[in-house]
């Protein structure tokens, strides 16, 4: 629960935050810069790892790794194939030492197709 109260208290009122998993955790931050979004998601572990959680047997360290994906870069693809990437970033990180972020790289370019385009641009080829 304490995780939980850390990473709502450390996003906008306008991002989500939800369990994914056992130990996993989806954060969306939403309608945020390309630029800033590495600089959040640091921003965020460090208010999970800055501080201990009291136990009733003692103070235990958190730490948290972050994959990070930033969806301007990304096209149109289906969320499925989002998550996947951003979870082998969140695993890079883990096999980097834990406690820090990686960002998710796409495998591979995604060509726009014209039925993927918006009725109106489709008419005007």
């Amino acid at each position: 629960m304490e995780i939980a109260n850390r990473l709502l208290s450390a996003v906008r009122s306008y991002d989500f935050v939800g369990r994914y998993g056992g130990e996993e955790f989806l954060v969306v931050l939403n309608s945020c810069d390309p630029a800033f979004a590495p600089g959040r998601a640091e921003a965020i572990r460090k208010s999970i790892s800055n501080r201990a959680v009291l136990t009733a047997k003692g103070p235990l360290t958190l730490t948290m790794s972050f994959g990070v994906l930033l969806s301007s870069e990304w096209g149109q693809r289906p969320v499925e194939e989002l998550l996947h990437e951003v979870d082998v970033a969140l695993y890079e990180a883990k096999a980097a030492g834990r406690d820090c972020l990686r960002m998710a790289q796409p495998t591979a370019k995604l060509e726009m197709s014209p039925a993927m385009l918006p009725q109106a641009v489709r008419r005007r080829r």
